[in-house]
């Protein structure tokens, strides 16, 4: 198409199909060829007007300077997703528009672009936030209009608001009146002005009146006439009618009733009020008293109705003169539990401040959470901080203290009676204020306090259990007021975040550590202490006992007596002196030699020599080992019979054995035999060659699981055994291997030898075990078994720690006790010794030494 600059065209258009071509279109304005067409400018600030529960109206203001405008687009989009939605599929042209397809109850912003030939204008500023539900309408209609008070010349009138605000606070009510002659009804005549007082009225006159209720959205219907009352002042004494009755938390079997007092109280001040209910549907003599003694408050909570049923109120108020007229009726009320009903809980948080937080999912526009105390508005500010956000409100004391004790209540405004209340009470408060300070203060729980033990060598172990605990606990370990580091001389920790048990131990005591011992320990912010005082008579004890078992121990590595010397008469009446010696450590190659006995006194001396060399006993050359659970020995002898280690079991039975050298099995022979000896196995080779070099191997079968132990013969390990075998003329070798379940159940450690521990102490002691299946644990004492009670407290936690607990322990409980474990392997049993002291005792016998 060719069109020829400066003149000016017009446009329409025509559509065709198979069966021939259409009318044209309306024809576009005229548009001059050569003219550059703009776009147009952005529309201005859209204005939101609510239209029903699913539509709402939007204006805006016109683009400026627009040149050939096609018309607008309007936009929506729930706040907080930035997701807009078309509200029209063509442009219009005027400057508002029906948005229909909205959802009840959201929130929407609007924005409007405008279009030309050209393209879309930048769009317009988002409007307010608006919320989809109907327009705000006229308030309903009041009720109930009575009169409260009587003159000469006025009367002052009471009613109840209407039942529906139309979505908006009411502003005021009007009051209109007509007089009543001979039951005559005059015209009706609107008062001056918006109040309760009737006034410039005639005296004994009688009149009627009406009421009308006020909102932004205009003045409802009016109220059904009054009663034909008298202008007339009253003489009587008793209150005149409680006014402003209304309902809150309404539930299933319960309602709070409040009211306003009298306008009239009558020859003296009220004093009291009752309130009356009854089922909606009963007739007059169906009232009865929710109470019997006048209440003073100005409301009650009804209990014990039935859920579902509907229910009618009145109040009456009491003076010294009597007891008034009843209120007009409130209700009906159906007592029922809104789906959703939340109510009032009380939160700590972790700093320790105490809350009151109600939540409501039903707000609208204009919504307020409203608190009272004891159902009036709170005066005194100071005493909470309330803080509200987004359908909830958080009511925090201040300094929670016995001046906040009573009923707080909270309401949603514009809700259909959203509304909740909580009691604190003087319990209440002191349990908020403990467990406020333990959120402030948080202190790390212990399953017992630091205790104290006497270990071998004299040691002593400080130590305390973990209740609960997390992974970033620390510990401090401290000596008055000092900190003692890890890997100092004479001190070693540990912190087992597996069980929570601390330890610290000490090789010894000094003159210098008698004080306090304390842990200190940090978890986040929670804290923990515990001590352990050790100064005067029970520490100078405690040293001496540590000194006199390091002192043992030290005696017991070499040879020593296990019984001192003592005598006995024999039956010939014969005085024999006696004593036992042990040599510790058991017998190796370097304890050959000759052992002397002297015997002395006044009169002479003697002596008496044992040569070891001589005795022909089995010694042990090499790989001997002291632990029972060894893999493998090599023992040279002169006879067949050996000495062999006493082990805690016997070789099981069931098993089946095979020896093998250099994976070829070994067969029984003259030269060559094996044997079982308790839990031992061995084999003796006699006369040994180069030809029984090599790796030695045991396999161990029970028809269902095998194990296999080796013994490498060769190199150094054959060099220094043949030399030995020749030094001693040995006439064969005993290969010995020893046959333990790995199984079996043992217990591995955790338990001291002995415990030495002050009388009225609590004693708590925990054993490691270790056996598959899970052993059967149980604990003796004097070798009777212990049951759990008030007295001992036992525990077997996560298959692996056994417990015992004794509190305040006495002397009574000093003896021989032991853990006992046992399962289908084997059974072995952790023995430790008990000895309970007085102070006041011990400080005795030192006097009479």
């Amino acid at each position: 198409m060719f069109l020829h600059k400066g003149k000016s065209y017009s446009f329409r258009v025509r559509s065709c199909n198979s069966s021939g071509v259409g009318g044209p279109s309306e024809p576009t304005e005229e548009v001059t060829v050569g003219d550059i067409l703009d776009l147009p400018s952005a529309p201005g600030a859209p204005v939101v007007i609510r239209n029903t529960g699913t539509s709402v109206v939007v204006t805006w203001k016109a683009s400026k300077d627009v040149k050939h405008l096609a018309g607008y687009y309007i936009e929506s989009s729930v706040v907080g997703t930035d997701v807009w939605t078309a509200c029209n599929n063509k442009p219009v042209k005027q400057t508002r528009f029906v948005c229909h397809g909205l959802i009840t109850g959201y929130n929407y912003v609007f924005r409007v672009k405008a279009v030309n030939a050209a393209g879309y204008s930048q769009s317009s500023p988002h409007s307010d936030a608006v919320v989809v539900q109907p327009a705000i309408s006229v308030p309903g209609q009041p009720t109930g209009v009575t009169l409260l008070e009587a003159l000469k010349d006025y009367m002052v009138l009471g009613w109840t608001p209407p039942a529906d605000n139309g979505g908006a606070d009411v502003r005021g009510y009007f009051v209109d009146y007509r007089t009543v002659k001979a039951g005559v009804l005059g015209q009706w005549h609107e008062m001056n002005q918006q109040a309760l007082t009737a006034e410039n009225l005639k005296e004994n006159v009688f009149y009627q009146f009406r009421v009308r209720a006020v909102n932004m959205a205009g003045v409802s219907k009016p109220s059904l006439p009054s009663a034909s009352l008298e202008c007339k002042e009253w003489t009587i004494t008793v209150p005149g009618v409680p006014v402003g009755l209304r309902v809150l938390e309404v539930r299933d079997t319960s309602a709070v009733v409040l009211w306003d007092r009298p306008l009239f109280d009558g020859r003296s001040p009220v004093n009291g009020y009752y309130l009356d209910l009854k089922v909606a549907s009963e007739g007059e003599g169906g009232w009865k008293a929710a109470h019997e003694k006048a209440n003073k408050s100005k409301y009650m909570k009804v209990t014990q109705l039935t859920a579902g049923a509907s229910y009618v109120f009145r109040v009456r108020a009491q003076n010294l003169a009597g007891v008034g007229k009843p209120s007009a009726v409130l209700g009906p009320i159906v007592a029922q539990t809104r789906p959703g009903t939340k109510e009032i809980y009380v939160d700590v948080d972790g700093d320790g401040r105490i809350s009151m937080v109600f939540e409501c999912s039903e707000m609208t526009e204009g919504s307020e959470f409203i608190w009272s105390k004891n159902y009036q508005a709170m005066t005194d500010t100071s005493r909470l901080t309330i803080c509200n956000e987004k359908g909830r409100s958080r009511a925090t004391f201040n300094s929670p203290s016995l001046e906040d004790l009573g009923t707080f209540s909270c309401m949603v405004t514009n809700t259909d009676g959203i509304s909740s209340s909580y009691t604190l009470t003087e319990e209440g408060l002191l349990r908020l204020l403990d467990l406020s300070h333990e959120h402030k203060f948080p202190v790390i729980p212990f399953k017992s306090e630091m205790a104290m033990e006497l270990l071998e060598k004299g040691r002593v172990r400080f130590w305390t259990q973990l209740e609960k605990f997390t992974s970033a606990c620390q510990v401090e370990y401290v000596f008055n007021d000092a900190i003692i580091e890890d890997g100092e001389v004479t001190t070693a920790m540990n912190f087992n975040k597996s069980t929570g048990v601390i330890e610290m131990f000490m090789d010894s005591l000094e003159v210098t550590d008698e004080g306090t011992f304390t842990f200190n320990l940090v978890d986040g912010k929670a804290k923990g202490t515990t001590s352990l005082v050790l100064i005067g008579e029970e520490f100078k004890e405690l040293q001496r006992k540590s000194e006199f078992e390091r002192a043992e121990w030290v005696r017991k590595q070499g040879p020593h007596f296990v019984e001192y010397l003592n005598f006995a008469v024999t039956p010939e009446c014969d005085v024999l002196l006696k004593c036992k010696v042990q040599k510790g450590g058991g017998i190796s190659k370097t304890d050959m030699g000759v052992y002397d006995v002297f015997l002395k006194d006044e009169r002479g001396k003697d002596k008496s020599s044992f040569n070891l060399t001589d005795a022909g006993e089995a010694l042990c050359v090499d790989f001997i080992s002291r632990n029972v659970k060894q893999t493998s020995v090599l023992l040279f002898t002169k006879e067949t019979r050996l000495w062999s280690p006493k082990l805690k079991e016997s070789f099981p039975s069931s098993r089946s054995s095979d020896f093998s050298v250099r994976d070829a099995k070994i067969a029984a022979s003259e030269r060559v035999k094996s044997g079982v000896t308790g839990e031992q196995l061995w084999l003796k080779i006699s006369e040994p060659t180069e030809k029984d070099k090599g790796k030695y191997t045991m396999d161990i079968f029970d028809g269902k699981d095998g194990v296999k132990r080796v013994f490498d013969l060769t190199g150094k390990a054959w060099d220094e055994a043949f030399e030995e075998f020749q030094r001693l003329k040995k006439s064969c070798w005993h290969l010995w291997f020893s046959c333990v379940s790995s199984d079996r159940a043992r217990v591995v450690g955790g338990l001291p030898d002995v415990v030495a521990i002050q009388e009225g102490k609590s004693l708590n002691l925990t054993g490691n075990v270790w056996g598959e299946p899970t052993p059967e644990v149980c604990w003796t004492k004097n070798d009777k078994e212990l049951v759990s009670d008030e007295r001992y407290k036992l525990k077997f936690e996560h298959g692996k720690f056994a417990s015992i607990t004794i509190a305040a322990v006495t002397t009574a409980d000093s003896g021989k006790y032991a853990l006992v474990v046992k399962n289908k392997f084997g059974k072995e049993a952790g023995e430790f010794t008990v000895s309970v002291y007085n102070p006041e005792e011990e400080e005795s016998k030192e006097d009479k030494k």
